[in-house]
């Protein structure tokens, strides 16, 4: 009920904590298409959560909190942006000299397959290194939303102080 009064009200802030905890997927698609609206129409929404997938596809700049500071903001491109991709390809050729470019890590040959990943500002060397292998195949990740909070909070997930991403989609 707090959250159908919320959306209902006139405000242009609207501060939301956790709010499809309980929610099943149908109602979880409901209140996604509910904020949409709502910042089609001018207004501003914090939302903090940890559904991933929910701030990934509603997040027009995301802040990442820990220990109650904010440790990293932007837009998730702008995030992205500051990570690793991974790379997994198919070559008709052995995959040699990856492993000299500088920002390639864990990388991993089987034959003709290779998967690493890549420095966002090394993606264009790598992909100049895979060209003249005779590429099959290849797929590139960028980092996920749970990728990069995990930069953040590593092997904390016993953290008693807790933690929280935080949204803020404008208009």
């Amino acid at each position: 009920m707090a959250l159908i009064s919320a959306l209902a009200s006139d405000v242009d802030l609207l501060l939301l904590d956790e709010p499809t905890a309980g929610l099943d997927p149908l109602m979880e698609a409901v209140f996604q298409q509910s904020i949409r609206e709502v910042k089609a129409a001018g207004r501003t929404v914090l939302l903090s959560s940890h559904i991933l997938a929910q701030v990934e596809a509603l997040a027009d700049r995301i802040s990442i909190v820990r220990q109650g500071r904010i440790v990293e903001t932007g837009s998730l491109s702008d995030l992205r942006h500051m990570t690793r991709t991974t790379f997994v390809a198919e070559t008709d050729r052995a995959p040699e000299g990856l492993d000299r470019i500088d920002g390639v890590h864990d990388l991993s040959i089987e034959g003709t397959n290779v998967s690493f990943q890549v420095d966002g500002d090394r993606v264009d060397e790598v992909v100049r290194a895979l060209a003249p292998l005779g590429v099959r195949s290849l797929v590139a990740h960028p980092p996920t939303l749970e990728q990069l909070l995990m930069r953040h909070y590593g092997d904390a997930s016993d953290d008693a102080t807790g933690s929280s991403l935080e949204q803020e989609t404008a208009r």
